[in-house]
């Protein structure tokens, strides 16, 4: 009878959807999606494994997968030789299989009878990141068998594909979110004069006024420090001219230049008004 399918190496997401919910920042968001990812990679061994043993008729079937330098076993069905653990890389056929980088086959006599173990190897990036190893109370596998078995492992690997990305994006989200630090202040160079310091609650200074001069010769405005504007030096002939500097107020009258009119009026007003009084 076959024993339950078995899932080692690999964990399991734990806790459940609100406590991984609780968790706070952008940790909490792409660490279910690694764990959803990795729940994903596990099914899809699952049904690889399961595949693979009813192609090749294998009494029972593992996968290998490398992990962190070394190789461990990452799903098992059936009846397999070898069901949890590190993979001992030294034992036929797996050794064969590591070190050709192809389907390695033996076959032995047990006291139940004939046992045949096959490896085949999963190819990453050109080198093995795995193996298919299947066994079955029988002498061999046919050739058949053995390549329909070889040609799951691209599949494999694109399982690997997806859940490496989820895990990437985690580590790439991570590091976008981590605030940068305080930008230091800029150290005040050598031959750059010392800047005041600014300060929030003080005015905002204001500009001096710019000073305008008028050319001594036809009043047009020039800068400080010029008596004259371009046109005029230009020509020798010019004279220089009176002119009334820019923007120059008029001087105050008295108030009898500024009356004067009403004045006159009213006296002379008065000396008709006594000429006729007088003629009576």
């Amino acid at each position: 009878m076959d024993s339950p399918t078995q899932l080692t190496t690999v964990n399991k997401p734990s806790g459940t959807a609100r406590e991984r919910a609780a968790l706070d920042g952008p940790d909490a968001l792409f660490s279910a999606l690694v764990q959803t990812a990795t729940l994903e990679f596990i099914s899809s061994m699952q049904l690889l494994a399961e595949r693979a043993r009813f192609l090749s008729g294998a009494d029972g079937l593992s996968i290998a997968l490398k992990q962190d330098g070394s190789f461990a076993y990452c799903v098992s069905v059936g009846n397999p030789a070898e069901a949890a653990g590190t993979v001992d890389v030294h034992k036929a056929p797996i050794a064969n299989c590591l070190a050709s980088a192809k389907t390695s086959l033996v076959a032995t006599n047990t006291s139940r009878g004939q046992l045949v173990r096959a490896a085949v190897p999963i190819m990453r990036h050109g080198e093995v990141a795995g193996f298919f190893e299947l066994s079955a109370p029988r002498s061999t596998f046919s050739n058949e068998e053995l390549f329909a078995v070889s040609g799951l492992a691209e599949m494999v690997n694109t399982a690997l594909d997806h859940k490496r990305a989820a895990e990437s994006a985690r580590k790439q989200m991570l590091d976008f979110a981590v605030p940068a630090k305080s930008a230091s202040v800029t150290p005040i160079a050598w031959h750059a004069a010392p800047q005041p310091e600014a300060h929030p609650d003080s005015p905002p200074l204001m500009p001096e006024p710019l000073k305008v001069q008028s050319c001594q010769s036809c009043g047009f405005p020039v800068s400080e420090g010029r008596r004259l504007c371009v046109d005029c030096e230009r020509n020798p002939n010019t004279a220089p001219a009176q002119v009334l500097p820019l923007l120059e107020t008029e001087k105050d009258e008295s108030w009898i230049s500024t009356h004067g009119y009403t004045i006159a009026s009213v006296l002379v007003t008065a000396l008709v008004a006594a000429i006729i009084f007088w003629l009576r």
